[in-house]
């Protein structure tokens, strides 16, 4: 009876180490380059003042899968399409489908009594450990001389901004009349040359390619072969970025993670 209860146990044991790595399995990832997932503006109403913030835009999506959510700017998305309370600016409007693929439209809502705007250009961010993207910002209309100000930074007269990570940023445009015009600007990341065979392989070898989960001769998730995790390269990003992965205790250092994302963000090339 100890033998076949010992024995019970050892199959329970080994069952349940099997199913936590397949629990584990990275599903696979849908190629949004190749979706027609589209936002439009419905309607758009104008402040009426440089001071107002009663301006909005209603927006409609289309294509890719539903269900929609969407997005401001760089906040929260929300199953609402219709974005009020706003000031005078360029805001860009993000909608996501359940697929999480995105498309983005930029909305221009003025004010009744001023003509102040401001345009902006990005550079994209192209190192992974540091950022060197940047933003120039052009002021017109309204009453000069011009201050700027970026995120949580402070009004000042400088229309350049460097050293910025990849993403989103605001910036608001002011006035000699103190009217205000708000812009979102998107720096994208550029290609950050983080090396395969030199920096990502060797993370994987010590913390994924395990016997049992992604070793050799795993159906389809077989970090030995680089087509696997080619396939999985988003999602891996997803993962080990919301730490999730890799499972059985091993954690990755901040750095790993971050060489990671930029590897995947360059498109997973085999270099």
């Amino acid at each position: 009876m100890k033998t076949t209860l010992l024995s019970y146990l050892a199959i329970v044991a080994a069952a349940c180490c099997v199913t936590s790595c397949y629990y584990d399995e990275i599903p696979k990832h849908v190629d949004c380059a190749l979706t027609d997932l589209k936002v439009s503006v419905v309607s758009k109403t104008d402040a009426t003042s440089c001071k107002s913030i009663n301006g909005q835009i209603t927006v409609a999506a289309s294509g890719g899968k539903g269900p929609y959510n969407f997005s401001l700017g760089s906040g929260p998305y929300q199953t609402n399409p219709v974005f009020d309370k706003l000031g005078p600016g360029s805001y860009s409007i993000m909608v996501k489908d359940v697929q999480g693929c995105t498309n983005d439209i930029e909305v221009n809502v003025a004010a009744a009594n001023s003509n102040l705007i401001g345009t902006a250009t990005a550079t994209a961010d192209t190192q992974c450990l540091t950022d060197n993207g940047s933003i120039s910002v052009v002021p017109s209309g309204g009453s000069p001389p011009y201050t700027v100000k970026i995120d949580n930074g402070t009004f000042g007269t400088a229309t350049t901004f460097t050293k910025l990570s990849g993403g989103p940023h605001d910036l608001i445009v002011k006035d000699a009349q103190d009217c205000e015009s708000f812009i979102h600007v998107h720096v994208e990341n550029g290609n950050s040359g983080v090396s395969y065979s030199n920096e990502i392989g060797p993370i994987f070898n010590v913390n994924c390619n395990l016997s049992g989960c992604h070793g050799s001769g795993t159906t389809g998730r077989d970090f030995t072969k680089f087509s696997d995790i080619k396939t999985l390269a988003e999602n891996i990003k997803n993962r080990t970025s919301n730490k999730s992965m890799p499972i059985g205790g091993l954690v990755l250092t901040p750095t790993q993670i971050q060489l990671i994302a930029c590897w995947v963000n360059d498109g997973a090339i085999n270099n």
